[in-house]
């Protein structure tokens, strides 16, 4: 007999599908922005961090060579990008850009509904290398429903933003995914207005482990199940500084229970591109619906279903602070 969760699993194998998108713009936000905005908590410009160093042209200059990271992203855009005072992190060539907000003529008791915690004092701890609050920042857990394309680009139609904005969440920030699922995937997605998860979740050293359910198109040999534990041999796209090659190599070693005849569950670290669906197919399976579970520790409990989405729990913000934690000291 099959569970709730796999009768959903096989029927949405008749719904939306199609090829992942292979773009991925890293920020978002909940609406245009807008250049002329009055309230330092809607963000400044860009530029305006360096008006104390730099001339507007100079400051643009620095954008468009990359030099400047936000959240641990490059920017490049030297147009209407905004920042949030005492929320965005501003780097420049890799160092934090100090008291930039004051520079701007924006105290911090000025702002609204900020984290208490001051802004000398966030900077103090990531320079003694412990991450810095998490109060000022969103992170919410998402049950993204197939069709979806994990891109923060909006000129795209099913776009990860617009969806969640749809179904209902309005986030005070720009927000982005931690990681990606493919568009024909669907399952747990956190996003998040915190710059560091991304990196700290998902760097080599300290990948975060993500649990899949695949139903497939035939019964499971249980002989196959060790042999997907041992890992098999894939063949995968990998994109660096541009450019696409290919690599194929025996997949890490993983964990791999049998929920049902048609059904595994896989447990990853591992995040090599539609890397599942090639898993099955390297032992002449066909995937019919793919669900990501859980994620670092977080699993879709307590959401309902396909487009609902929650702010994470204390016990999940304390597996947030611990991955954050771990990445510093990594």
């Amino acid at each position: 007999m099959f569970t709730n969760r796999q009768l959903a699993l096989l029927i949405g194998a008749y719904l939306l599908s199609g090829p992942p998108s292979s773009q991925l713009h890293v920020f978002a936000f909940s609406s245009p922005p807008s250049p002329s905005s009055g309230s330092p908590n809607d963000g400044i410009r860009l530029n305006k961090v360096f008006k104390k160093t730099h001339s507007r042209r100079e400051a643009d200059a620095l954008l468009e060579s990359g030099r400047v990271e936000v959240n641990g992203k490059c920017v490049m855009q030297k147009g209407g990008f905004l920042v949030v005072p005492y929320v965005d992190e501003v780097k420049l060539d890799g160092k934090v850009v100090e008291g930039w907000e004051e520079m701007n003529g924006i105290p911090q008791n000025q702002l609204a509904s900020k984290d208490t915690t001051s802004h000398k004092t966030d900077s103090q701890k990531r320079r003694n290398g412990a991450p810095a609050s998490t109060r000022q920042f969103q992170y919410i857990k998402y049950w993204k429903p197939r069709g979806v394309t994990c891109t923060t680009d909006r000129k795209i139609p099913s776009n990860i933003i617009d969806a969640i904005l749809s179904d209902g969440y309005q986030p005070r920030h720009r927000i982005y995914p931690v990681g990606r699922l493919d568009k024909d995937t669907s399952g747990l997605i956190l996003l998040t207005s915190d710059g560091r998860l991304p990196n700290s979740a998902l760097r080599m050293k300290n990948k975060q482990p993500k649990k899949y359910e695949a139903v497939v198109d035939r019964p499971i040999r249980r002989a196959d199940l060790q042999r997907w534990r041992d890992g098999v041999v894939i063949t995968t796209d990998v994109a660096r500084n541009g450019k696409h090659k290919s690599i194929t190599a025996k997949t890490l070693p993983c964990d791999a229970q049998l929920l049902d005849p048609y059904c595994v569950q896989l447990t990853l670290v591992e995040g090599r591109n539609r890397q599942v669906r090639k898993m099955t197919a390297a032992l002449d399976y066909t995937t019919v619906e793919l669900m990501r579970t859980e994620f670092m520790g977080i699993g879709l409990d307590p959401l309902e279903g396909p487009g609902d989405w929650g702010l994470l729990d204390e016990e999940e913000m304390e597996i947030v602070q611990n991955v954050l934690q771990s990445a510093v000291h990594e």
